[in-house]
């Protein structure tokens, strides 16, 4: 073998069948202290309206709730300041936070957008400073309109989606140069035309080190209480080079939050399976996760075994922390679904849709049978689920082999298309380039452990599995097969070998997994269909319309609140103290250590100032960079992510344990006088001052 040899192999055999047993019972907490709900028997446990979350319109806020909840007024001139004042980034939020365009965000919705200097702060007390970011981009909401009316008129014709489609794209045509429209429901039957302007200056302000905002790293991600700077400052530029100059935006509240206090947040909502079924979430629990789950430990226990020999290439670090936090979420996804607390719940909430429809028989003809429907999909999945293990869903995900990929695409095509196949392979972002730049190593272990799952599958059919194997083991065909196709590369041609252990691979996998993958694909289809009726369903029996779908803002609303945790109670505030006491008690180690700055500046901060906080609003909503504002509109605080109950949001909302938790207003103006000296910056935020920095 040639750049390997057997000790790789052996290497690569020791991460798939002794190191692959981590699953969620390695990272189980105290059972007498259960995650994710009280341990109640199952028939005791009843469905909430709640579990549906608090997502709301933020064209119709729900002012009678927001009224009795809080004993406040969100009137349309509320809607409207929070509307102009939240921004959409490329996959996360943003708010503008001064007269001069200066909008708050987190480190990771920046630096994900940066190349490799962007673990180092970036401090900018003059615009000169700042750094351009052209990658980055920020849409504003700048108009709203209701177009119930077009959408129904359109339907007459056409189905909803197609008539939404219609309406949106007639609306865009007539839009001003620069504008994006998207039509949206809002609830009730209602639609809403939301029109954005795209800024593409977007330049840095402040981005702290990764050392800070990512302190920790990946075993403290997700969770709670943990101090950390996880906010970055950005400026945004008009086409002609001045800084935005918004009519709305969010003042600092100077006093923050306190316990108890009322909490708002507002942006783009994330994807949820709140509409689904428990039986439709059964499959996921049963078949789906554990599948991502073992995939993405292979691949973060390659990482690692990469990083550790001296060829290692520094971009594979970054690699590896994405896989931990996938790894994370998704044991944790996983531990939710098989919570008795958890499923008891998804359970009820069906059962609660059941006795609502038959209480009304108009719903209860239009939407008769659909849970029915979907259990015979999931019944039908089930079925199917050794082939799920052993071929993987169609397109894979960014953490699985690029070559079984690969392997799948080049089999069964003629030479001259697979010719041009390969080579749009070995361009950038193709498979051939990921060998080269992904390491050698790691995609044998991951197209292994795929060979392993297809051995196990295929074992009945000798032939088909002496094809495969080619009298190896699942590690050292896949060394032969990454070995074979990296030498294609290297000489240029990228062509794919009509003949070897790569051919041999794709000859027995390819029909196979296309058959399946067109059967699976089909079910998918069916069910996406049937769970957009039950989305309708479950909001056609609510008294509130809690809109779980779709890409228009939305708002949130909650409290600054601990939540049971461990045993004890996790507290609605961590301080800077805290961030200093971790560091000391790891002993400053990475990554646990402080940058430079951080060190220095320990004698000079207020270490009782609140640093991080905890919120009762849905993460859905309030996610990556999203403002948490007071019931004025005053800034606290910036979202930074989910506490490890908060993962599970994705299935329902449990607001006694689910938290965003945030950057506090006080730890940012903290950190920005006493850490970075920005002067400036603390003047145009916090004082009131703007369009006085020197150019």
């Amino acid at each position: 073998m040639t750049l390997r040899g057997s000790a790789l192999i052996i290497g690569v055999a020791s991460l798939l069948w002794g190191g692959l047993g981590m699953g969620p019972e390695a990272q189980a907490q105290d059972r007498g202290a259960p995650r994710f709900g009280p341990a109640a028997p199952g028939d005791t446990v009843v469905a909430e309206a709640s579990d549906a979350g608090r997502i709301w319109s933020l064209v119709a806020p729900p002012t009678d709730r927001l009224a009795r909840r809080y004993g406040m007024e969100g009137d349309s001139a509320w809607a409207a300041h929070l509307r102009r004042s939240v921004l959409r980034l490329p996959g996360c939020t943003g708010a503008l936070v001064s007269a001069d365009g200066l909008a708050l965000t987190t480190a990771r919705c920046v630096r994900r957008h940066l190349d490799s200097q962007g673990d180092t702060a970036i401090v900018a007390e003059r615009p000169a400073d700042e750094r351009a970011v052209p990658a980055l981009h920020a849409d504003r909401l700048v108009q709203t309109n209701d177009v119930t009316t077009a959408v129904r008129t359109a339907r007459q014709d056409t189905a909803e989606a197609a008539a939404v489609s219609a309406v949106q794209e007639r609306l865009q045509e007539e839009a001003e140069t620069g504008r994006h429209v998207e039509v949206s429901a809002d609830g009730e039957g209602a639609y809403t035309a939301y029109t954005y302007r795209r800024y593409q200056d977007v330049r840095v302000a402040l981005l702290p080190d990764r050392r800070i905002s990512a302190f920790g790293g990946p075993d403290a991600a997700l969770t709670y209480p943990r101090p950390a700077f996880d906010v970055a400052l950005l400026r945004i530029y008009t086409p002609e080079g001045r800084p935005l100059a918004p009519d709305r935006f969010f003042e600092p509240s100077t006093q923050g939050a306190r316990p108890g206090d009322a909490v708002f947040s507002a942006g783009p909502p994330a994807a949820t399976r709140r509409a689904e079924s428990a039986a439709q979430l059964t499959v996921r629990q049963d078949l789906v996760l554990p599948a991502r789950r073992d995939r993405l430990e292979t691949r973060a226990q390659a990482l690692r075994a990469r990083l550790d020999t001296a060829g290692a290439m520094p971009s594979l670090r970054p690699a590896l922390r994405d896989a931990e936090r996938a790894l994370k979420q998704t044991r944790a996804r996983l531990e939710a679904l098989r919570n008795e607390y958890v499923r008891a719940r998804l359970e009820q909430r069906d059962e609660r849709l059941r006795r609502a429809l038959r209480r009304a028989p108009a719903l209860q003809r239009r939407f008769e049978g659909l849970l029915d429907s979907l259990d015979a999909i999931q019944n039908t999945k089930r079925t199917l689920g050794a082939a799920y293990r052993a071929f993987g869903a169609a397109e894979g995900g960014p953490h699985a082999s690029s070559t079984y990929r690969r392997l799948l695409r080049e089999e069964g095509q003629e030479a001259p298309a697979r010719t041009a196949s390969s080579h749009a392979s070995g361009a950038p972002g193709g498979a051939a380039d990921s060998l080269q730049s992904s390491s050698g190593p790691v995609e044998i272990a991951l197209l292994a452990a795929r060979l392993e799952a297809l051995q196990r599958h295929l074992r009945p059919d000798s032939a088909a599995v002496d094809r495969l194997l080619g009298g190896q083991s699942p590690a050292e065909r896949a060394a032969s097969v990454v070995d074979q196709l990296a030498s294609a590369s290297g000489d240029g041609t990228h062509a794919f070998p009509t003949a070897g252990p790569a051919a041999d691979v794709a000859a027995v996998v390819g029909t196979r997994a296309r058959s399946f993958h067109e059967q699976w694909r089909g079910l998918t289809r069916a069910e996406r269909r049937l769970t957009r009726r039950l989305a309708d369903a479950r909001q056609a029996v609510r008294s509130a319309p809690v809109l779980t779908h779709g890409t228009a803002p939305r708002l949130t609303d909650g409290r600054v609140r601990g939540y049971p945790y461990n045993g004890t109670t996790a507290p609605p505030f961590t301080t800077v103290f805290g961030l200093y006491e971790r560091n000391r008690a790891f002993g400053g180690e990475t990554p646990w250590g402080l940058p430079e700055r951080w060190q220095k500046a320990g004698e000079r901060m207020d270490r009782s100032t609140p640093l991080t906080l905890v919120a009762s609003v849905d993460g859905a909503v309030s996610n990556n960079g999203a403002p948490l504002l007071n019931q004025s509109l005053e800034l606290v605080g910036v979202a930074a992510g989910p506490n490890i109950q908060g993962v599970a949001g994705t299935y329902l909302f449990l607001p006694e344990r689910m938290r965003t938790v945030g950057t506090d207003v006080r730890g940012l103006r903290e950190a920005l006088t006493a850490v970075y000296g920005a002067d400036a910056l603390v003047d145009e935020l916090f004082g009131g001052r703007s369009s006085a920095r020197s150019p």
